[in-house]
């Protein structure tokens, strides 16, 4: 979550309509942990804190909503709570499936096989002696230990012979566990930290979180006021989104300069899942970007700002908002400054400025500040 708890707000600045300026102030501030709906099933670098998309959606009313950096559906699953028509859209792959299991609305009997399902694919991994394909090998021997690999390709296999209505959720539970049981330090870290868990872990966690995935989407449907549609959500790249109907907000929070390269952080899912198209994109802010230089990086960025706002502003309906909930990035050079590449977008989209509020709060990790921001504008 990008607003984390403990990061009180240092300085505030609000700008334009001042009710709203300070409504944004307060979801921008969000950062006690949500167990509701789906939220948390699925770690993941980032990504908008879960009562700031409630409070924001309700802020600007409207039927429906899209959020092209749908990332793990945040924004879609608070959009559905509240009844709207969802869209994401999304560069990753990986994002897609993780949003689509979140704001899935299955009946209890696709719950009910779901789960059984799992059990089978869990008794069969617990005795498995299988090995992936040598590619898949090859690739991952060094993030797992050998008897991990085992139960994981038992795990492959069982959720890839499963029914084609319930695999979509198998695979994110799947998904969900390839992180937590590797080598590997976190989802935002490549380092590798070698550790020992008993055999069968692996087996179990997959159960597990088959079990609260179910209980999760339940609770979603639960509160999904009757005749709302499912979510569409698609792959697409946000720079050239384009709907077949205009919706009255889109709501986003796009990467952060320089922070994190979201497709190489999946890894270890994509080559598990088989998921390789995503090899060559380059995905708005990439923190690899700045590799072959800060002035170069920071036009291209600037770039695809301005190019993606144009685009999510021919989807907006007139008199529609668009939300954009983003913090500054930093560099060894120092921080990158994301509010004036974001008003020149606006300005280039056509959009006329609502509100703002930008928060300033302590980053422990650098030992400096930095500065959050949201903005609120209007498609005339």
């Amino acid at each position: 979550m990008k607003t984390t708890s403990g990061k009180a707000a240092l300085e505030r600045v609000l700008l334009g309509d001042r009710e709203r300026a300070e409504a944004m102030v307060q979801a921008l501030s969000a950062s006690e942990p949500v167990e509701r709906y789906t939220h948390g099933f699925h770690t993941g670098p980032a990504g908008l804190h879960p009562d700031a998309a409630r409070d924001l959606i309700a802020l600007f009313p409207g039927d429906s909503v899209l959020d092209p950096f749908v990332g793990g559906g945040t924004i879609l699953v608070e959009g559905r709570a509240a009844g709207r028509k969802t869209f994401g859209r999304d560069l990753s792959s990986i994002a897609i499936r993780i949003a689509r299991a979140r704001t899935s609305s299955a009946d209890e009997a696709l719950l009910t096989r779901m789960r059984s399902a799992s059990r089978k694919i869990t008794e069969a991994a617990q005795k498995s002696t299988l090995q992936p394909p040598e590619a898949i090998q090859r690739v991952l021997e060094q993030w797992y230990a050998p008897y991990v690999l085992s139960e994981l390709e038992a795990i492959r296999q069982g959720v890839l012979a499963s029914e084609p209505d319930i695999r979509p959720l198998l695979e994110t539970v799947f998904s969900s566990i390839l992180v937590k049981v590797s080598w590997r330090k976190s989802d935002t870290s490549a380092q590798r930290e070698k550790h020992h868990r008993p055999p069968g872990t692996a087996s179990i966690l997959f159960h597990k979180k088959a079990r609260e995935l179910g209980r999760r989407i339940a609770d979603l449907r639960a509160v999904v006021p009757e005749g709302t549609p499912e979510a569409e959500i698609r792959r697409f790249d946000a720079r050239q989104v384009s709907l077949k109907e205009q919706v009255d907000l889109v709501l986003t929070s796009p990467p952060y300069p320089s922070t994190y390269d979201y497709l190489p952080m999946q890894h270890l899912r994509r080559v598990w899942l088989e998921e390789r198209e995503e090899q060559d994109a380059l995905e708005v802010g990439a923190r690899r970007l700045w590799r072959d230089g800060e002035r170069a990086a920071l036009k291209r960025w600037r770039s695809d700002t301005e190019t993606w706002m144009k685009a999510a502003a021919s989807n907006l309906r007139p008199g529609g908002h668009l939300v954009i909930v983003i913090g500054d990035g930093f560099t060894p050079a120092g921080p990158i400054d994301s509010s004036e590449p974001t008003e020149l977008g606006a300005r280039a989209a056509g959009l006329t400025s609502v509100a703002r509020a930008s928060v300033e709060r302590p980053d422990h990790a650098r030992g400096t500040v930095r500065w959050e921001h949201a903005f609120a504008y209007q498609k005339p």
